[in-house]
């Protein structure tokens, strides 16, 4: 039965031609079915970050509303710096314990601690 069949050159490039062109015709489609894919994979990572970026506002408004604390740990640094600098002069545990307004205990143990440095 092939040997039979014959072909013309015209026949033949008609062929090739639309062979050539099924294919072409392919390879599109299949192109923007691959950057369909992307953007879709591309627009998922967009949503997740605009998502934490709205997380992240809501945090900061959340940080911006809380009051500013305030001196009272500085304060507390510096009282037990000068407490720390009479006991080292020798001052007593009642007199830290009047003139700078802590417990009779906590200016025993300021003294106690500060007697060993030189």
């Amino acid at each position: 039965m092939l040997e039979t069949l014959t072909f013309t050159g015209r026949e033949l490039l008609v062929a090739v031609i639309l062979a050539t062109l099924v294919y072409l015709l392919e390879a599109w489609i299949l192109g923007r079915w691959r950057d369909a894919r992307r953007q879709a994979r591309q627009q998922g990572r967009l949503d997740e970050i605009q998502e934490d970026i709205a997380a992240l506002k809501t945090r900061v408004e959340k940080l911006e509303q809380r009051p500013v604390p305030d001196g009272g740990l500085d304060e507390q640094k510096s009282l037990h710096a000068e407490a720390a600098r009479m006991a080292r002069t020798g001052a007593s545990a009642e007199e830290l314990a009047n003139q700078l307004g802590i417990s009779r205990t906590e200016a025993d143990l300021i003294i106690a601690l500060h007697k060993s440095e030189p």
